[in-house]
């Protein structure tokens, strides 16, 4: 239940627009690139709930108020003085709010449509991703860097992290890789391509459609869609369906499956020194991947891999429940709070991570402790039909 103060704030945070039939929140925390806080969740949850029982509305749009950022994460720092202080049950309904946000978003019995232009990481994409229409501008930078900050990647990563093609989620998982722009639609992150300038345009569409028919809402975004602009960027791969595709992992999105195929990290590492030392257009790749993955906390890349391993067999009820599991043992842990500490509070990228290198993680201790056993958790209480696949 929200505070009258915490209810007050989460509404100046996020904005409720009303027009004809369609329904907008705006993010509107632009100073902190709106990272998400505990009162702007539980906004986000009551306009979710009120909406979807509505009779006249008949599309929910998600946006920003600045092309900067849709929304760069949730407000981990919060997070982390929280659960230190001694209010572990006020950081863990940080998560518990925000997980069932997700899920409501992924279950919901109207059309929803994110529009992500900016920085879309972390807890961002846990409000996009889910929803059925995803529409990237060429501003719209994804990430899911969590592993740099010793936590995982979670907002409902467990579950479509691994139904990406191929191992291209467990590569952006470990890495915290950046996409930018078309790359959101190529990687099928996003839905459709549509440049920022259309989006006001595209949302006065969508409002005045007067149906919550899924085919027809994707019609109206179809009329607002860009073809690549540029052919001949270093990205460009060819044309397929006569429309030209310049995807900036295409020349590596075969290695990424032959890198990132194997069950330990260990393996990966081995398989990326191993295209690195080879000559070819994959070497450079391969040893700034390598590189990447070193500077993440140990405990966090085996975590997230076997997280995802096990995703990829889990339905969605299923995924957002082991999260809030890990989240709250992973808040016990040193490596999230000296991470978050090092690049978000210090700002010195300079975490000193226990254990210390990959080989150090006693994988047997790791899964004990994170997925094994009784925990103490409360349950989430997601209270619809799970799914496998996404149904739209």
């Amino acid at each position: 239940m929200l505070s009258t103060q915490e209810a007050q704030e989460g509404e100046k945070l996020v904005l409720a627009l009303n027009n004809l039939t369609g329904r907008t929140m705006v993010l509107n925390r632009p100073k902190a690139l709106n990272s998400l806080t505990l009162p702007m969740v539980q906004t986000i949850k009551r306009y979710l709930e009120d909406w979807e029982k509505s009779d006249l509305c008949d599309v929910v749009m998600l946006r920003s108020n600045s092309r900067k950022a849709f929304c760069a994460g949730g407000d981990v720092v919060q997070v982390s003085r929280d659960w230190r202080d001694g209010n572990k049950a006020q950081a863990m309904e940080f998560f518990r709010t925000e997980y069932k946000v997700n899920h409501h978003i992924a279950t919901y019995k109207k059309p929803i449509v994110a529009m992500l232009d900016g920085f879309t990481m972390g807890g961002g994409v846990g409000l996009s991703v889910h929803a059925p229409f995803r529409v990237a501008s060429e501003n719209a930078v994804f990430a899911m860097p969590e592993t740099k900050i010793g936590f995982f990647p979670d907002v409902g990563a467990t579950f479509f992290l691994p139904r990406l093609d191929g191992e291209l989620g467990v590569y952006l998982g470990l890495t915290g890789q950046k996409l930018k722009g078309r790359d959101l639609l190529y990687a099928g992150i996003a839905t459709h391509y549509v440049p920022s300038e259309r989006h006001a345009l595209l949302e006065q569409r969508l409002q005045g459609l007067g149906t919550s028919d899924y085919t027809a809402i994707n019609l109206a975004i179809e009329e607002f869609v860009a073809q690549p602009e540029n052919s001949q960027s270093e990205d460009f791969v060819g044309v397929v369906n006569d429309v030209p595709i310049d995807f900036s992992l295409a020349s590596v999105r075969d290695v990424i499956d032959i890198c990132f195929k194997f069950n330990t990290i260990e393996a990966i590492m081995q398989a990326l020194t191993e295209v690195a030392n080879q000559p070819g257009p994959a070497s450079e790749w391969a040893q700034k991947t390598y590189d990447q993955m070193n500077q993440m906390s140990p405990s966090s890349l085996k975590l997230t891999l076997e997280q995802l391993r096990r995703g990829a067999q889990l339905d969605i009820q299923k995924a957002f429940e082991l999260e809030l599991v890990l989240a709250e043992r992973r808040l016990e842990s040193h490596d999230m709070h000296e991470g978050i500490d090092a690049l978000l509070v210090r700002k010195t990228n300079d975490a000193a991570w226990d254990p210390e290198n990959i080989n150090a993680v006693d994988i047997r201790e790791l899964y004990s402790q994170y997925f094994e056993g009784d925990h103490e958790t409360t349950p989430l209480y997601l209270g619809s039909t799970p799914f496998t696949e996404y149904p739209h």
